[in-house]
């Protein structure tokens, strides 16, 4: 009786610690995203978005008369957040609204940092599952992202990790759902879908594969029906293709090897060595594609398999691929710490720090010259950023190929990841 009393005491004594934690991190965030208004395209956009859902209606959102890049799931979001601003008489654009605005990823931020916690759990102690947790919930990345910038990546993250997460429990239609909403969220998400495809091969179950697929389409055709009335056939997919094919340029800000070359800006379609910088984005996104294959060939069965190949995907194309924004490699830095918690190898542990603090630099940057409407298409601050970003990604590689191709920790082969 008095073990189960102490146990009990443990736990409420770790669960009042982590409360405690998410409180101080969610009212700093709270208090910065009042105080700031964010990057004014982006909170210009989602607040006009907004409005003009819940004016239009959904069914009238994608007719043309205004743009949107973003597919139908945030929209739902946006409706429900200008409906909260008019029942509450919140005056547009005040430091209300930016909070309301900000809300769902600040919340986000949150079940990230718990997330850690859950699967740090499995593999550490309370206190080292506590503090990675903690360190989650106040990774400065993530505060800038959601607080001061006011942009959904966690979001995405989020149900990326928890696609991970369900593949590695041979959970295929969560998996997939999860991952219907993330593509429904952002077209970043296309990027991740190798896991999804090897976690098919995987399962060796075709009528698994084929329900899963089923429930995936099915939820995806849900998403988008209130927004596909008087829509042409394949609508949703011109939205898409149309998205991804913005912005064609060699980076779009994001601090990579092309802004390391002073290619900020600078149109892919320019010829570098007989061929257009577009052309070398391509075949560094089908060499990861076939190197991830290899790695699942070799060492799909062995822990962190899943998040370290998700991380490493957005890694490599946020570093070596064209068109790529400042802020697309945020998913890495969940992803990687995971793949840290998995493996218990701590060199995906140094890459989530220099992940973390290169694009806080990258993007704190970016949103410091928004403000001021200008641009730095090259400087030694962006070189090092860069720089420093080139090295992070090829020394991710190494530790990749060392872990997951090569074996050479000797890392115990698992029947199923844990």
């Amino acid at each position: 009786m008095s073990d189960g009393g102490k146990k009990s005491i443990r736990i409420n004594k770790t669960y009042l610690i982590l409360g405690v934690i998410y409180l101080i991190a969610f009212v700093v965030r709270i208090f910065i995203a009042g105080s700031i208004t964010g990057h004014l395209t982006d909170m210009g956009c989602f607040s006009y978005w907004g409005e003009q859902a819940y004016n239009e209606g959904l069914s009238e959102f994608y007719n043309g008369k205004l743009f949107c890049d973003y597919p139908p799931l945030y929209i739902y979001v946006l409706w429900v957040i200008e409906a909260l601003r008019r029942a509450f008489g919140i005056v547009f654009a005040m430091p209300a609204h930016l909070i309301l605005l900000k809300l769902p990823t600040i919340i986000f931020d949150m079940l990230s940092a718990y997330f850690v916690f859950k699967i740090a759990k499995t593999r550490f102690s309370d206190k080292t599952s506590i503090i990675l947790s903690a360190c989650m919930a106040f990774n400065i990345m993530y505060i800038l992202n959601s607080s001061a910038w006011g942009q959904i990546d966690s979001i995405l993250t989020l149900l990326i990790a928890i696609t991970a997460y369900n593949i590695m429990n041979n959970k295929l239609h969560f998996a997939t759902v999860a991952y219907i909403f993330a593509v429904l969220l952002k077209p970043q998400a296309f990027i991740f879908a190798p896991i999804l495809i090897f976690a098919y091969i995987k399962s060796r179950n075709l009528k698994k594969v084929i329900t899963s697929l089923l429930i995936g389409l099915g939820v995806f055709v849900v998403v988008i029906l209130p927004f596909a009335i008087g829509q042409k056939p394949l609508w949703i997919f011109g939205l898409y293709f149309g998205t991804m094919g913005q912005y064609a340029y060699a980076t779009v800000n994001a601090y990579n090897l092309y802004a390391l070359l002073g290619l900020n800006w600078i149109p892919d379609s320019e010829i570098m060595l007989l061929f257009p910088y577009k052309i070398y984005g391509y075949i560094a996104i089908v060499g990861v594609c076939a190197l991830t294959t290899a790695a699942f060939i070799k060492g799909h069965k062995k822990p962190g398999f899943t998040f370290a190949t998700a991380g490493l995907l957005m890694t490599v194309v946020f570093t070596f691929a064209t068109k790529m924004h400042e802020r697309y490699i945020f998913p890495s830095i969940l992803l990687v710490l995971a793949a840290f918690i998995f493996s218990n190898d701590r060199r995906f542990l140094y890459i989530h720090i220099l992940q973390t603090l290169t694009c806080f630099a990258n993007c704190a940057y970016i949103l410091h010259l928004n403000y001021k409407n200008s641009y730095d298409f090259f400087s030694p601050f962006v070189a090092i950023v860069s720089a420093v970003t080139v090295f992070t990604t090829l020394w991710y590689i190494k530790v990749y190929i060392q872990l997951y191709i090569m074996n050479k920790d000797n890392m115990p082969c698992l029947k199923s990841e844990q």
